[in-house]
């Protein structure tokens, strides 16, 4: 034997024995901190890797950090110090599923079992944690960041991931505002709940990025709405067979078409956008990418997570799929750009108040895509890891009783606010300076919600009163105006609100039109009202400016 290799079995020698003697595999509690973090968070991963995942299989140092490398980014993200609370044998739902489903019929010896990380954003002894403490155990719970499970496998090792978006994300990009859902997670026998979206990467097995995205945004609904299913990866496998010609074991993928026909077997009645089959228009400015994006940005601000279809720009080369799940805050030149793109009324194009959308400040959306670390906040046009990806395919999981669609629900905004009887040129004449220009802010709600976030923050009585007793349904799409100078502290001046479980062949002759609010009047129509009239009209003496809603996405700051 050569002097250099018995020198590096010398060397290898010293490293395990090292690692052995720290005993990660095994260690319950781990603490990082800024000044082991370093040497903690190498050591940890690689223990863990070699000896719990791929004890049976033959790798190469070099093959085991690739696996390695995408727990050690989420660790060094995480604010230091913290504790690591390890479960060994964790029983993962949806992995346990696809192992019975897919991995226990192969001929080499696959683990059943996961490994689950659960993280502390304090220094924690096993005492601390096993105390029964009551002001001890508040104080843990509070801590808590979220967790990570760690599957067997060779390929998408991180399993279900939950952690707090405020513990990952840069500083520097904050304020974001995302959509996300309190979850409730059992370590050891406590209980902990975290604010997250899941995330977890593909296995190139069972689960392609299409079917990952599915199963993150199917998590999402059944933890966040009674209306859902929880819903397991053979579930998935199941009703995408319905709708293939061909197996989908190993997984090869699947088209937009059929993940919207999978999303309808569980319950949803989903809108699928395609960018070529948006209307171009010769002398407009407004590009079908940029329309693209503001049918997007109406969902992400109605607190909608959707999947998106990304493919190489000329459709030459494999696809991708992501979900989106909130945005970033709005750009200053994207504003002025904003400015020079207003919609005019051509018929009333010489006194009409001109109408800048808000979906046009935003460039950058909040994304979880299994090719990157959890959270990624990307500009629209290059929301992939990968050069020369476009958004080509929006795929909106929608309520079964959602019948208006935002590009509908736009339009008819259009139609109402320079309407001869109901439109802001009429009700905002004394109020707005001559042909002032209008931030118009769309997006859906809830009614039960507007109806409490109105009647908590309107001041006149008048105005709390007829939101609350005008019939609303389950969901309406809300359009809030503002003037240029108060949109950055979202005080809007009105607000048109429409039926969503309408249709444009009927909403757009404004028959859709359930309340509107202009300044010093409120006007609303109940159900029995067919024609376009308004039922009641109250004047407001002392109406002021109202906080613009913001109940849909949560803001996440320093």
């Amino acid at each position: 034997m050569k002097d250099e290799e018995k020198q590096d079995n010398l060397d290898y020698g010293k490293n395990n024995e090292l690692v052995g003697e720290l005993e990660y595999e095994e260690e319950i509690f781990t603490v990082i901190t800024d000044n082991n973090y370093k040497e903690v968070i190498f050591d940890f991963c690689e223990i863990i890797f070699r000896n719990s995942i791929f004890e049976t299989v033959d790798t190469g140092s070099d093959v085991i950090h690739s696996f390695m490398l995408d727990l050690s980014r989420l660790l060094e993200q995480l604010p230091r110090p913290y504790t690591i609370v390890q479960e060994f044998y964790h029983i993962d739902p949806s992995y346990r599923d696809t192992y019975y489903t897919y991995f226990s019929n192969q001929h080499f010896q696959v683990r059943r079992y996961s490994r689950r990380l659960s993280f502390f954003a304090e220094i924690m002894s096993e005492e601390d944690f096993f105390v029964q403490d009551e002001e001890r155990q508040k104080r843990i719970a509070e801590h808590f960041m979220g967790a990570c499970v760690i599957n067997p496998l060779t390929t998408g090792v991180i399993g279900r991931t939950l952690i707090n978006p405020l513990y990952v994300l840069n500083p520097t990009i904050l304020p974001v505002y995302v959509r996300l859902s309190k979850f409730e997670l059992n370590v050891y026998g406590k209980k902990f709940y975290v604010n997250a979206f899941p995330y977890r990467m593909q296995d190139e097995e069972t689960m392609r990025c299409a079917e990952v995205s599915l199963l993150n945004l199917l998590e999402y609904y059944a933890n966040s709405y009674h209306d859902y299913k929880s819903v397991v990866p053979s579930e998935i496998l199941e009703n995408e067979q319905k709708h293939s010609h061909e197996r989908v074991l190993p997984s090869r993928g699947i088209s937009y078409p059929i993940l919207t026909k999978v999303l309808s077997e569980f319950g949803f009645s989903p809108r699928l956008y395609n960018l070529s089959s948006i209307d171009k228009y010769s002398l407009s400015q407004i590009t079908q990418e940029d329309e693209l994006k503001r049918c997007l940005h109406y969902y992400i601000e109605s607190g909608i997570p959707v999947a998106l279809n990304l493919l190489p720009v000329g459709n030459s080369g494999s696809g991708h799929s992501m979900v989106c799940i909130g945005h970033g805050s709005p750009n200053a030149a994207l504003m002025k750009r904003a400015k020079r793109n207003k919609w005019i009324s051509w018929e009333n194009k010489e006194h009409c108040h001109p109408l800048i959308n808000s979906a046009d400040f935003y460039e950058t959306y909040v994304v979880v895509d299994d090719n990157q670390p959890v959270y990624q906040v990307k500009p629209f046009r290059h929301l992939s890891m990968y050069p020369d990806m476009r958004v080509e395919n929006i795929a909106v999981p929608l309520y079964k009783r959602m019948f208006l669609d935002a590009s509908d629900a736009a339009a008819i905004v259009r139609s109402v606010l320079h309407h001869e009887q109901f439109g802001i040129d009429v009700w905002s004449d004394k109020f707005l300076l001559e042909r002032e220009d209008v931030i118009i802010r769309l997006f859906m709600a809830s009614s039960r919600s507007l109806k409490n976030f109105r009647s908590n923050t309107i001041k006149n009585v008048y105005a709390k009163e007829a939101y609350v007793i005008v019939p609303m349904p389950r969901f309406v799409w809300v359009c809030e105006l503002y003037r240029e100078s108060d949109y950055e502290e979202l005080k809007a001046f009105g607000e048109i609100v429409i039926d969503a479980t309408s249709a444009f062949g009927r909403g757009h002759s404004v028959c859709s039109l359930i309340l509107m609010h202009y300044p010093k009047v409120i006007g609303i129509r109940y159900p029995e009202q067919t024609n376009p009239e308004i039922d009641e009209m109250v004047e407001l003496e002392d109406d002021e400016l109202f906080d613009g809603y913001q109940r849909n996405l949560c803001k996440i700051k320093t």
